[in-house]
This record gives structure tokens, C-alpha cells and sequence, in this order.
């Protein structure tokens, strides 16, 4: 299953992420009055940690969200950062450990709070914005179960300063966010989450300057598998307008029983004496924390069919046709599976696992010019957790008369650390978002390449159409010859090079 890679970076929770008092902007919602800060570039300005729904805590934990009323509070000031969803050190650990790897200082890597009290979404917009601007929404990854939507390479100066309101949303995570406990009517919480979000931007961006009738969707791993899920939602519906799925997908691949997450939940609740709702409500999130990682340490958290926000198989969804009619850029990276090997792999044990032995066959002979058991193995899981389920999405929203465009991120960073990583699970975000990190090796070449790849995804964000004056033409995606732009030091198009391996695994 799919595991989260990293996107690390160092989060300075200091006045140079939170601004200069200089000048502050202010926004009026009704009765409220929002306090602002201004980045130090002097052309942002931030509104941080907007309350879009009451505290999910006591009561309210695992419940559906509330939405948040203007009026409650005669002033906000939003000028900080509001805690993490609660979740484990892992994610933080892994970023450690990847700081190492690239040569940097892990000491120099700050952890957020981590709360219950967590439904917080962050707006950066130009300074002294105009009416109407695109708006663009960010969705983080995490495996849904860890993960922040502040994390460094989604700060939103460098997006929000070319002319775009920029908001980057939270959502409940692990047992906090997907619970199928037989009292609870609603188990996916954390898409409720980003449903009300993206309601409250319906309802309240424009007072920020910001065009609530172009809305485009961003997000990467997990946050793109909640994207995928968000097409298919009755409850999404004319919420966005287009959407960048990055490095998503094993939603489609790997789809959640609701009998097993119910088994799952059960096994949860029964782990305390009295497993009843109202009870679990009463224990400490420490406590759920720690019996959740015991009873879950294999599962994949994601979103089922309950009904109401997810009403049948994600895949059957898209097939039918009951789905958004959105456009669509897409794509994956052309190493997403590098972080994980320990050096040791079985392609044939895989491959016995995860297809039939007549694909096997056939797989075994398409990749037998590859002699590096790593990058084959690579190259199949990326293709079906990742390739796949793309290419796949990009087909079946063009049949339902939407348009769709396909990446392959193949950049790999100038340097000896860097080349054993090559292009991996999250490493075009820094491009996407011009976040650099400054343990990262970044040379002019990766420069133009966030000014090419930046072109596309806000062209995209403000017309529709990634295509824009300066930039090699990206074609729209053809099933019929599988279309894809290759971004690396070069930008060119070609057939995805893993097609085949789609063709064969066959999994939609």
C-alpha cells in the first residue's frame, strides 16, 4: 500500500513566515474582523489559521463538521499558524531522516503542534488584491494519517504574488478522520472536512478578492486521492472547477472494503472497555492515538462507500460517468517508489502477489532490458499505484466531456546524493510551489524548470488550459497514443513510457 514519502523542508515558525507588522491587512466577514500579516516579500499578504468549522473535539469528535459562523468573534487575528491535525511522529521522523540523507541538519527541522482542534485553512493573496482573482486550493498528502498543510513546499507567497489566492486546507486524519464504527453514520470524516472547506471558500473568498467561480483543486499523493474522491462526491458538486492530481491513485488500484474497515473499527472500539461512541469520545486522543496505531498498523486509510459522500466504487464511478464533469492535469513521477527499497527486492514474489501468472509472464518479458532489479521493481509499482490509475482518470473524464492533460515529472536534482533518490514521491512540489529547500541542491536548471512547470499549473489554474505564450505545447491526452509531457531539463512529449505495463496489468 501506499506509504508516504517526504516532502521535507525547514519550517520556520519565526517572522519570516509569519510576516512583517509593518503592514496589516484586514478582511471584514459580517461581524467579524480578520488580522492579517504581511509576508516579507512585501507582495504577499497572509491570512493564517481561518477557522471553517467548530472544533472537532469532545462532542464533536467524530462527528460531522460544523460550520463555522462569522459573527461568534468580533476579531481574529490570523497572522500564525493554527496546529497540525493530531497524528504521530512519523512523518516527522522520515523528514529527519531524508535531511540527513541530503546532507542537511535534522536539528534544524521544527515540529508542529499536533491537536484535535485543527480545522484551519491558510490564504496568501497579492498584496492590495483586486476582485475575481483565480483562487487555487491545496490538498496535502500524508497517507492520510499524517501531514500538515503548511508544510514548507506548500507556502503560497510564491504562487499567491503572480496573482492568485492561494488556500491550503486540513482534514482530520487517521481514526480521527476515517472511523466506520456502526454508531457513526458518516466514516469519512476528513472528506466531510474538505467538502466544508471548500464551502466555506464558496461562501467567503471573495471577500478576499478571490473568484469563487474558478476554483482549481491541487494536490499530491493522499491529497489527490482525496481529489479523485472529490469528483466522484454528489456532495462536491459546481465546489471547484478543475483539479492537479499529483502522484495519486491507489485509490482506484487499491479500493477499501467497508466490511474490513467496519471489522477494523470494531476490533478499534472493543480494545477499550466500553467501546461505546460515547465513551471513546471521553478518552484522550493520546490514548486513541496509541490503540489505533496497534489495531491499524497495516491499514491504509481511505475513503468508503458510506452512502452519502462516496456512493459506490471509486472506479465504477468514473466508468459509469458519475463524476464532476472537471478538467484535469495529471501525471506522476518517474521514480515515486525510490524511497522505500532497503536494497533487497523479489520481482517475482511481487508480481505473483499483485497479478496473474499469464501478466507475469508477460510483464517479465517487457522489462527484461532492464537489469537493475531496483528500477524494475520501481518502475511496476509506480506504474499501479501511480501511471495507471492516471491515465485511467484522464480517459474516463474526457469521455464524460471534460479535458485532461498528463505529466511525467522526471527531473533529477544535480548532485551525487540526489541520483540515488532520482526524481521521487513528492519531489516536483518544490517546482509546483517554487519552495525550494535550502538543503536541496538547486540550480539554475531547476529555477527554469519551477518558472516551465509553474507556467503550466497557474495557466491551467486561471483559463483552463495549461498552454500559454513561451511554453513547449502541451497536447491534450489521447488514450490512443497515451500523450504525455515529459518535464526534466528538457520538455518534450512522448507516449508514457509505462503504457505498456498499463496495458498488460489491465486494472480498470
Amino acid at each position: 500500500m501506499l506509504q508516504r514519502f517526504v516532502r521535507i523542508s525547514i519550517i520556520l515558525f519565526s517572522v519570516s513566515i509569519c510576516g512583517s507588522t509593518d503592514h496589516q491587512p484586514t478582511v471584514t466577514i459580517k461581524e467579524t474582523e480578520f488580522l492579517g500579516s504581511l509576508h516579507d516579500n512585501n507582495e504577499v499578504e497572509m491570512f493564517l489559521g481561518l477557522p471553517f468549522a467548530a472544533p472537532p473535539v469532545d462532542d464533536l469528535r467524530w462527528e460531522k463538521p460544523i460550520a463555522w459562523i462569522p459573527g461568534a468573534k468580533k476579531e481574529i487575528i490570523a497572522n500564525k499558524f493554527k496546529p497540525a491535525c493530531f497524528q504521530n511522529q512519523r512523518i516527522v521522523n522520515w523528514y529527519k531522516r531524508l535531511i540527513i540523507d541530503f546532507g542537511g541538519n535534522p536539528d534544524t527541522f521544527d515540529i508542529p503542534i499536533f491537536s484535535e482542534d485543527c480545522l484551519y485553512l491558510n490564504l496568501w493573496r497579492p498584496k492590495g488584491a483586486k476582485k475575481n482573482l483565480p483562487v487555487i486550493v491545496y490538498i496535502h498528502g500524508g497517507s492520510n494519517k499524517a501531514g500538515w498543510s503548511y508544510e514548507p513546499n506548500y507556502l503560497g507567497h510564491n504562487i499567491a504574488n503572480k496573482g492568485f489566492i492561494l488556500i491550503s486546507i486540513p482534514y482530520r486524519l487517521g481514526v480521527f478522520g476515517f472511523f466506520s464504527h456502526p454508531d457513526i453514520e458518516n466514516p469519512n470524516l476528513a472528506l466531510f472536512d474538505q467538502i466544508l472547506a471548500l464551502e466555506w471558500i464558496q461562501e467567503y473568498v471573495a471577500y478576499f478578492g478571490g473568484d469563487p467561480s474558478n476554483v482549481t483543486l491541487i494536490g499530491e499523493s493522499a491529497g489527490a486521492g482525496g481529489i479523485g474522491h472529490l469528483i466522484a462526491s454528489p456532495l462536491s458538486k459546481d465546489l471547484f472547477h478543475k483539479a492537479v492530481h499529483q502522484s495519486g491513485g491507489s485509490s482506484l488500484t487499491y479500493p477499501t472494503s467497508s466490511s474490513d474497515v467496519r471489522k477494523l473499527a470494531n476490533s478499534f472500539a472493543n480494545s477499550f472497555n466500553d467501546p461505546s461512541i460515547k465513551n471513546l469520545k471521553n478518552i484522550s486522543a493520546e490514548e486513541v492515538l496509541e490503540a489505533s496505531e496497534e489495531v491499524y498498523a497495516e491499514h491504509y486509510f481511505n475513503y468508503v462507500d458510506d452512502g452519502f459522500s462516496v456512493t459506490r466504487n471509486l472506479s465504477d464511478s468514473y466508468k459509469s460517468g458519475n463524476i464532476q464533469n472537471v478538467d484535469l492535469l495529471i501525471g506522476s513521477n518517474n521514480d515515486e517508489w525510490s524511497l522505500y527499497f532497503d536494497g533487497n527486492v523479489n520481482i517475482r514474489l511481487w508480481l505473483d502477489q499483485e497479478t496473474t501468472p499469464e501478466k507475469k509472464i508477460k510483464l517479465l518479458e517487457l522489462l527484461a532490458n532492464i537489469e537493475d532489479p531496483i528500477r524494475k521493481m520501481d518502475l511496476l509499482i509506480t506504474a499501479k499505484n501511480f501511471v495507471c490509475p492516471s491515465l485511467f482518470m484522464a480517459e474516463e473524464l474526457k469521455r464524460n466531456g471534460g479535458k485532461a492533460w498528463v505529466y511525467q515529472f522526471n527531473r533529477v536534482r544535480d548532485d551525487e546524493l540526489a541520483q540515488k533518490y532520482g526524481a521521487f514521491h513528492g519531489a516536483e512540489l518544490p517546482y509546483v510551489f517554487d519552495t525550494h529547500d535550502q538543503w536541496l541542491p538547486t540550480n539554475k536548471a531547476d529555477k527554469v524548470l519551477t518558472e516551465e512547470i509553474q507556467s503550466y499549473w497557474l495557466s491551467f489554474a486561471k483559463t483552463g488550459d495549461p498552454n500559454n505564450d513561451g511554453a513547449v505545447v502541451w497536447p491534450e491526452y489521447e488514450s490512443s497514443n497515451d500523450s504525455t509531457l515529459v518535464l526534466d531539463n528538457e520538455i518534450y512529449q512522448r507516449s508514457h513510457e509505462s503504457s505498456e505495463i498499463c496495458k498488460i496489468m489491465d486494472l480498470f
